[in-house]
């Protein structure tokens, strides 16, 4: 939250001449709240409207914050998916070099039992060609699920942008760019 406050002290609500006549007291309201520090007479009605402007600012951080760290946590669970596809391609890829070898043997050995291992090399070459098959898909879906990862990456650096750069108290602005994000990741 002090973070989310020296942003919001940069704004134009926070006036040089009234920053000296307050003081931040943590303990009230849900944020906190500026207090007149009795140093010289501040409108009370004013007063009110600063702290009104503090809480909404407050609350749109705090709102902001749980997207981003949601964002953060979905790309965690996508690095975890990838390296679970990366660890299935590789063991596709060792059984199809097994494969490639078990029928360079076969080949080998087949000399005068054409007829009796033809049956069963076929059987090796259509498996072969299966895994082969199921590795080129697998590898398609994991160009597919680093570009959902990478789209989901650019969509969070593009909404964190907007949380760090949209300062300026325009909300609706800055909801509108959060709609945009969750509806760019979810397709």
């Amino acid at each position: 939250m002090d973070k989310c406050r020296e942003e919001f002290e940069k704004q134009k609500y926070w006036i040089g001449l009234f920053r000296a006549d307050v003081d931040f007291d943590m303990t009230l309201g849900k944020f906190g709240r500026y207090v007149s520090n009795g140093s010289r007479r501040i409108d009370a009605m004013y007063l009110e409207s600063f702290n009104e402007k503090w809480e909404a600012w407050a609350n749109a951080w705090q709102h902001q914050q749980a997207k981003v760290e949601e964002l953060k946590a979905t790309i965690k669970g996508n690095h975890g998916r990838i390296a679970e596809l990366e660890r299935l391609n590789r063991v596709k890829a060792q059984a199809i070099i097994d494969l490639h070898q078990e029928i360079t043997e076969l080949k080998a050995s087949h000399h005068g039992e054409v007829i009796g291992h033809e049956v069963h090399f076929k059987k090796i070459k259509q498996e072969r060609d299966e895994l082969q098959a199921l590795y080129t898909q697998q590898g398609i879906n994991m160009l597919k699920l680093q570009k959902r990862v990478d789209a989901a990456l650019k969509e969070t650096q593009f909404a964190l942008q907007y949380v760090e750069e949209d300062m300026r108290g325009n909300h609706e602005f800055l909801k509108m760019a959060m709609i945009r994000t969750f509806k760019a990741l979810e397709q």
